[in-house]
């Protein structure tokens, strides 16, 4: 009886774990351990969507210090909130880009208050749309995305430090 438990067990947590052997809750994928403290989403089954866009926001940014990151299938309900910016960040830049056609709002947070996005929508075709978000006031940082039009393709979003405060 013992053993069919731990067999048992051990498929239900092969199972909850992704490609690279880390568990994620259902239907979120994120990149490397991050303070975020809701993951960007991906449909299930879904493992190789959004790897694209994560590698052309690599592209873009490279060297940049990262503070989150996410990727996956786009659909309706893509957000992540991160606790809080480490001691000495001032701002970041919020990175995203999506392709398949969809156009997408966002609404940010920083240091609890709401902030508007500086363009109404953005059109997904693997061009990045960044915004910058001041964050010296300390508290979450966090997005949500309304997603309109076809779902098909993919995201990723990131962000990155953009000014320090020097010690």
């Amino acid at each position: 009886m013992s053993a069919s438990l731990f067999l048992l067990t051990a498929v239900m947590f092969v199972g909850a774990c992704g490609p690279g052997g880390s568990a994620r809750g259902p239907a979120s994928h994120s990149g490397a351990s991050r303070p975020a403290s809701s993951p960007a989403t991906q449909a299930s089954g879904a493992s190789d969507a959004g790897q694209a866009e994560k590698a052309a926001l690599e592209q873009s940014f490279p060297g940049r210090e990262s503070l989150g990151d996410g990727f996956g299938r786009l659909r309706q309900g893509i957000g992540n909130t991160l606790a809080a910016t480490p001691k000495g960040v001032l701002s970041v830049t919020f990175a995203f880009v999506c392709t398949g056609g969809a156009k997408v709002s966002f609404t940010f947070e920083a240091g609890g208050k709401e902030v508007r996005s500086a363009a109404p929508a953005h059109t997904c075709g693997k061009s990045v749309f960044q915004q910058s978000l001041t964050v010296s006031r300390g508290g979450p940082l966090g997005f949500s995305a309304d997603v309109t039009g076809s779902d098909g393709g993919g995201f990723a979003y990131s962000y990155y430090v953009e000014k320090k405060q020097l010690p």
